[in-house]
């Protein structure tokens, strides 16, 4: 009876505990770390020559899509690309891209956006630099679709390409136009 009563009580032990194929533990992602994360706030207007840039002064929308062609480009050098600084992450780099200036005038005439980006690092000094991109649409290319914001796609991107570029060597004080 003894016998009977210590198998009964080790199968429902064994019951409870599941005695079958346990299903292994979830794998969580791991967590941002400083080495792997940047913090990329949302693009601004900053000002340029006096001026308080807003957005009444971009007809073309430009600060989510110049976001997100510089996270697209950091994508390879960073793992997590967030908003905002969170908890754990306070010695990860900070990204901070205003616009300056934005020139559109007609249709094939002159896109133009200034930038200037401002990188900190916790424990080395601000390392900053102002960008500039400009490019006609070529009248060959001018149809009755091509609006003063057609070229500005193109802009976005190359301005995400020369801040990706920049970020590898942040030279601090540099000046670039069309990428160079």
């Amino acid at each position: 009876m003894r016998n009977a009563c210590i198998a009964m009580a080790v199968s429902s032990l064994l019951a409870a505990c599941g005695s079958h194929d346990p299903k292994p533990p979830e794998r969580m992602p791991p967590a941002p770390a400083a080495y792997n994360t940047l913090i990329l706030p949302p693009v601004g207007y900053g000002r340029y020559q006096g001026r308080q840039m807003s957005e009444s002064d971009d007809a073309c929308g430009v600060p989510d899509p110049l976001r997100q062609a510089v996270q697209d480009q950091l994508a390879a050098q960073y793992e997590f690309v967030l908003p905002v600084l969170g908890t754990g992450r306070d010695a990860a780099p900070l990204l901070k891209i205003d616009i300056m200036d934005i020139v559109t005038v007609s249709a094939g005439g002159p896109t133009i956006v200034v930038i200037h980006v401002v990188l900190e690092r916790p424990g080395l000094p601000a390392a900053q630099f102002t960008g500039t991109r400009q490019m006609h649409t070529p009248s060959s290319d001018i149809t009755a679709e091509t609006t003063e914001c057609s070229a500005m796609g193109a802009v976005i991107h190359a301005l995400g390409v020369d801040i990706a570029t920049w970020m590898r060597k942040p030279v601090d004080g540099l000046f670039l136009v069309n990428g160079g």
